[in-house]
């Protein structure tokens, strides 16, 4: 079959990280997400991974576990190879779980740096607190129920209120997506640092909260 399209662009602009090694661990290609994942993590690192789930022989293998570099955390990869001088990776995030409706007319824009000051406001208001934020000033206003915004943002710094220095970072989180009445939005990640956490499961309908060593990330549907 003669195709038009190119597909090296489908390989390069696929959202999961994408490599091709060498047998001694030399990058041979990379798509546009994995050279932002590799902008963070070591590629020796990723190589000695994929190396110990390698088939024994020719051919590809679907690993169902949890792969964790840092902050990049997959749910499955696909590792092979059909030659003895190289071996590629694909890293797969599963969608995250969310509620097949949203309800858009509770919506209404909001600022978010706006909405996490008003809870730290609150959560903080007997307790000095040095708060060390990296936002994105061209960050748009995002369309979100604002009580229950600013419920989610309170009750998670109050798993933090033992400490006397909190990181908050606000970003897009590359290459996830949540599907929401078959449309695809991406996820808005805000990511709560401290040495001292308090674990609590919490849940909020259409969000994801989860727990780290030393980090709390809450992660929300983008909808502008």
């Amino acid at each position: 079959m003669n195709l038009k399209t190119n597909i090296e662009n489908w390989l390069l602009n696929d959202p999961n990280p994408f490599i091709i090694f060498s047998n001694d661990g030399k990058i041979l290609y990379l798509n546009n997400a994995a050279e932002y994942f590799l902008s963070f993590i070591s590629p020796k690192e990723v190589y000695k991974t994929i190396i110990n789930y390698a088939p024994k022989d020719l051919g590809f293998e679907i690993i169902q576990e949890k792969f964790s570099f840092g902050d990049f955390h997959y749910d499955y990869a696909l590792i092979g190879y059909d030659n003895f001088d190289e071996i590629g990776v694909k890293f797969y995030e599963n969608l995250h779980p969310i509620k097949k409706t949203i309800n858009f007319e509770k919506m209404q824009k909001l600022n978010i740096y706006m909405m996490i000051e008003l809870a730290r406001t609150y959560t903080f208001i007997d307790k000095e607190i040095e708060f060390i934020d990296i936002f994105d000033p061209d960050l748009p206003e995002i369309r979100f129920d604002k009580n229950e915004l600013i419920k989610i943002f309170s009750e998670v710094y109050s798993l933090l209120k033992e400490n006397t220095q909190i990181q908050t970072e606000v970003k897009i989180k590359i290459g996830e997506y949540i599907k929401i009445d078959n449309k695809k939005y991406k996820i808005l990640e805000i990511n709560l640092y401290a040495n001292d956490i308090i674990y609590k499961n919490i849940e909020f309908e259409n969000v994801n909260i989860e727990f780290f060593d030393n980090k709390i990330s809450i992660l929300l549907p983008f909808i502008i």
